[in-house]
């Protein structure tokens, strides 16, 4: 009996050698092992260089912003945006642009912002559609410490053609405010299109004896799509270096 009883106990020790040698060597063996022992054809199990198949796209686009930014650049105004523009400051942080005159008196500031400004516009040159900025902006008027504030808009008939300073329709004073310092939720803002007629004739015509005119308004997307179009292409560079 107890001959038997070691005998066994010699068998499962020699078992347990043979299982821990089997499963150690299945746990260390690279799993593209026992598969090409599978399909006996290693190329097929070879792994996915996702960083080839990037570079192919990436070869794309770096073609196709090579070609933009050339295209680009042949049809911008190569002069810098002007320190100066009908008697405004002008300053420009990123998308953003504010023009400013100051008397002794009033502060006026024109802020806008480029962004989602681009649109369509049909021409009668060789190119039938041309893009423009038509950014919405900001009017303050300040004195002292009080603030009349004017929303606008371009009109959406507005094709930088020539203008009749009668006709209002290349900009709508879309909000009118005035409050103390700074402005918070809480104030109260009149919408333009709520103003009585004659009121809003008279705020344009105020506008308009600041230098805010149609015609002014009108080079001012002259300016934004100048400006829009050489932030365009510094985009497409930045674009261009990341891949």
């Amino acid at each position: 009996m107890n001959t038997l009883i070691r005998s066994l106990r010699s068998t499962l020790k020699i078992s347990n050698v043979v299982v821990n040698n089997c499963t150690r060597n299945i746990s260390t063996a690279p799993i593209y092992r026992s598969m090409w022992f599978a399909t006996g054809n290693l190329d097929q199990i070879r792994p996915f260089n996702s960083r080839l198949a990037h570079s192919s796209v990436e070869k794309e686009l770096q073609q196709f912003l090579d070609n933009e930014i050339k295209s680009e650049e042949q049809t911008s105004d190569k002069s810098h945006l002007p320190k100066t523009f009908e008697g405004f400051k002008v300053s420009a942080d990123g998308a953003e642009v504010e023009l400013t005159k100051e008397t002794s008196d009033e502060t006026i500031a024109i802020k806008f912002n480029i962004n989602h400004s681009v649109t369509e516009e049909e021409t009668d040159g060789v190119d039938k559609v041309a893009l423009r900025s038509k950014p919405d902006f900001e009017i303050d008027i300040t004195r002292g410490d009080v603030i009349l504030g004017f929303n606008c808009s371009f009109a959406n008939n507005f094709e930088n053609t020539e203008l009749d300073e009668s006709n209002d329709e290349v900009f709508h004073i879309d909000e009118v405010t005035i409050y103390k310092n700074k402005y918070s939720d809480n104030k109260y803002a009149l919408a333009g299109d709520t103003l009585d007629a004659d009121l809003y004739d008279l705020l344009k015509t105020f506008l308009t004896e600041k230098g805010i005119s149609n015609t002014f308004i009108e080079n001012i997307s002259d300016l934004s799509t100048q400006y829009e179009q050489k932030v365009y292409i510094k985009f497409l560079n930045d674009l261009r270096k990341f891949f």
